[in-house]
């Protein structure tokens, strides 16, 4: 990927660019202060998300997963008042939903 995009800057003509080098080991330490997000999709459609609108897992009923993972990118912002909103509605789904008819919310 490194290649193409070098490739590309390139084409581009800018008056300067840098590619940098990742080492053989990755470290998580940069990235401690980063908002990471994707992994468990929210959707609509379990044919493109891994968890529906109340985070619940489209395969097992029983499991939520709440948190940055839910997003599949990054806005730009810091999404923790997103995660507590979303947190919030999950937690109201099932006190006033799950518990009373257990399985899919959505």
């Amino acid at each position: 990927m490194v290649d193409v995009l070098t490739g590309i800057a390139r084409e581009l003509n800018p008056s300067s660019f840098n590619v940098s080098e990742l080492s053989e080991h990755y470290s998580i330490v940069p990235y401690q202060s980063t908002h990471n997000t994707g992994g468990t999709i929210m959707g609509a459609d379990p044919a493109t998300s891994v968890v529906n609108p109340f985070l619940q897992s489209w395969d097992v009923p029983n499991l939520f997963v709440v948190g940055a993972g839910n997003f599949a990118h990054n806005s730009g912002y810091n999404p923790t008042g997103t995660v507590g909103a979303l947190a919030y509605r999950t937690a109201d789904g099932i006190l006033n939903h799950y518990l009373n008819n257990p399985g899919p919310l959505y």
